[in-house]
């Protein structure tokens, strides 16, 4: 068991190890779009937690019908994303984070990673980046119509 301390420390090696990754190929942290999507409601996310790796669109709002409305402008378009993102993309229009709050997602999951067995953080790298630019990719093929529908 690590201590709080030791855990942040090695959280903090983790995705300072997954910025040296993403240089290395070409992207840095900064130029993935993440926060920057100019959809208010909605993120792309890097999550690792219990239940292992996920790349996810997440959209958020204090208002369901707000949340509920831009998750289905998204999935107007479900199968120009699922083109480019493929099968292993799950659509979830109520995703419950335990312990916080609703949201809806789609996402990509890879179970059995943990951040604590740096064994697992190559193929956690690789994960978050390939999955990320395929989302990236479909959510920016899709922002303009689903911005003005939404």
């Amino acid at each position: 068991m690590y201590t709080k301390e030791e855990a942040k420390a090695i959280k903090l090696q983790f995705w300072d190890g997954f910025k040296r990754y993403s240089k290395k190929r070409g992207r840095k942290m900064t130029s993935w779009v993440l926060k920057g999507t100019q959809i208010k409601e909605v993120q792309l996310k890097f999550d690792l937690n219990k239940e292992g790796a996920f790349v996810m669109l997440q959209v958020d709002s204090k208002l369901d019908t707000r949340r509920l409305s831009v998750f289905e402008s998204f999935e107007k378009y479900k199968s120009v994303i699922n083109e480019t993102c493929g099968s292993e993309l799950i659509w979830d229009k109520h995703y419950f984070i335990r312990g916080f709050k609703e949201v809806s997602v789609l996402y990509y999951h890879l179970e059995g990673i943990s951040i604590l067995n740096q064994n697992d953080w190559d193929k956690c790298y690789g994960f978050f980046f390939n999955q990320m630019l395929l989302l990236e990719e479909a959510f920016l093929d899709v922002k303009e119509v689903v911005m003005h529908r939404a």
